[in-house]
């Protein structure tokens, strides 16, 4: 086992949260690499755990794991964590599902239909799941999983060195997209298919960027909120970035968010998109828990099922 413990542009500053009880977040997390990136510029295992832990703005448990990542070849360990009774001290809140394929070896499909059972579980329970980057992307095996999260990404993810993508927030008042963040330019955006009004909203642009052109939401039986989209020209002009998932049994929530290719970009000190996932963890880690959420009322602003 191996585990890490301990443009039209938007304005970052140093990340910043409100205050929020300290929490516990696990990670799976595995390695593709398409565009050969060297190690520096590319999202690997352990450099979101790394992050976390050097952050201020995340208020975390005072124990020694507070902070795991799993690699996905030891899903069952995941799976065992995800086990534990709310509650517990040692429970964890949150889990980043950072994988883009299902576990090598010995029973792999097995492995994995049990994980995602407890990940299930654990969201009935009132947990929280951020899939972050290439957790969205489908490889053989991940039927499941993809279906908890209510969508997929397939076919080639072309990585863009001369305009990224604009990563639009199209629920300006939702937590996720509003903390800590600042979109000083605006453009015209509408969606249908995925529940996005015709509107001017904020946005910022990152360079470069991994797209990913196809993205296929799936029959839910649940509520999706569209958080983020883009609008570069390849396969269409509309294109899903980020979004809730819940569904009727659970008491948690999921966050889905597609941009963190590009290391910088997305785990470093002042960025955008970190705030994101630190605003992501803080909400579906508290989503369930009335007494300690650190958002207004109408946290939750709007839900759609496109």
């Amino acid at each position: 086992m191996w585990a890490f413990l301990a443009l039209a542009q938007g304005t970052a500053t140093a990340q910043t949260l409100p205050p929020h009880r300290p929490l516990r977040v696990a990670i799976v997390s595995d390695e593709v690499n398409p565009h050969a990136l060297p190690p520096e510029l590319l999202t690997q295992p352990g450099d979101i755990s790394a992050a976390l832990l050097a952050t201020p703005a995340l208020n975390r448990d005072s124990a020694p794991d507070a902070i795991v990542e799993i690699p996905t070849d030891q899903i069952e360990q995941v799976t065992a964590l995800l086990q534990r009774p709310r509650g517990a001290a040692d429970a964890y809140d949150v889990l980043i599902y950072f994988s883009h394929r299902i576990p090598a070896g010995a029973n792999a499909q097995a492995r994995q239909e049990a994980f995602v059972t407890a990940l299930d579980a654990f969201l009935v329970a009132g947990g929280g799941l951020v899939s972050f980057h290439h957790g969205l992307y489908y490889t053989a095996g991940k039927e499941s999983m993809q279906a908890l999260l209510g969508a997929q990404a397939t076919g080639a993810v072309p990585y863009d060195t001369l305009s990224g993508q604009n990563v639009i927030d199209v629920a300006p008042a939702h937590f996720v997209t509003s903390n800590g963040l600042a979109y000083t330019q605006t453009l015209a955006y509408a969606d249908a298919a995925f529940g996005v009004a015709a509107g001017n909203y904020g946005y910022f642009n990152n360079t470069p960027d991994e797209r990913y052109p196809d993205v296929q939401l799936l029959a839910t039986t649940g509520t999706r909120t569209p958080l983020f989209a883009s609008d570069y020209d390849d396969n269409g002009s509309t294109h899903v970035l980020g979004f809730t998932q819940r569904l009727p049994q659970w008491a948690g929530i999921a966050v889905v968010y597609q941009p963190g290719e590009y290391q910088p970009h997305a785990l470093g000190a002042g960025n955008e998109n970190f705030q994101i996932l630190l605003n992501a963890i803080v909400y579906a880690a508290t989503f369930a828990d009335a007494a300690d959420r650190v958002f207004a009322d109408g946290f939750e602003p709007s839900a759609t099922t496109p």
